[in-house]
């Protein structure tokens, strides 16, 4: 039996890095991801259904990606929501509820106006993630934590959100800043009201 490990590489070369937005109606199609345990069983369903397959492994994958994360901040301290139906929180982080965001630095900012060695920038950059995410059901003004994989290519981005070992390093850095510092805390402003949030950035380079 393979590992996740393995099923993650052998769909990374199945994957190509173009595919559609996500959307409700897409994703409705597919959301039997939550339940397939392998790549084969996922494949298994895509036939089944009859389902874009490229869209669907896509899916897969990050959704795959992302529990794991989640649970690598768990090795670190942080209480996994125990209602796998909560989609407004993924972990507590000293008895704080955030929402786990594992992503790619966004294309759009290829132009890197932010200086993500600081917080300033950081902050900055969180603004622009709030203002830019979609804007249909998994639209959220929530404490988040995202974890943002950055490479010169878009197909060494989404192979480093399989880079658990990498992560594993970076997450164990965070958690040992916040026993230390706290949380970082930031407004947000959506339609004319004001979020305080806590909310910060990893960052897998």
């Amino acid at each position: 039996m393979s590992t996740l490990q393995e099923d993650l590489k052998k769909a990374l070369e199945l994957i190509k890095v173009d595919w559609n937005m996500q959307s409700n109606k897409n994703d409705s199609k597919t959301n039997f991801i939550y339940r397939v345990k392998s790549l084969d069983e996922c494949l298994n369903e895509i036939e089944k259904h009859n389902v874009d397959k490229l869209y669907t492994l896509h899916r897969w994958y990050n959704y795959k990606t992302s529990v794991k994360c989640e649970y690598i901040f768990c090795n670190y301290g942080a209480i996994h929501e125990s209602n796998r139906f909560n989609h407004d929180v993924d972990i507590y982080i000293k008895g704080i509820p955030f929402d786990v965001k594992l992503t790619v630095y966004p294309s759009k900012l290829s132009d890197r106006p932010f200086d993500l060695s600081t917080q300033e920038g950081k902050n900055e950059l969180i603004r622009w993630l709030y203002a830019n995410q979609s804007q249909e059901s998994r639209k959220q003004i929530l404490n988040r934590i995202y974890v943002i994989c950055d490479a010169p290519t878009t197909e060494e981005k989404l192979s480093m959100k399989s880079n658990f070992s990498l992560m594993s390093e970076r997450i164990a850095s965070y958690m040992r800043h916040v026993e230390k510092h706290g949380f970082n805390e930031i407004t947000i402003t959506e339609n004319n009201t004001d979020y305080n949030l806590k909310s910060d950035i990893i960052i897998l380079d």
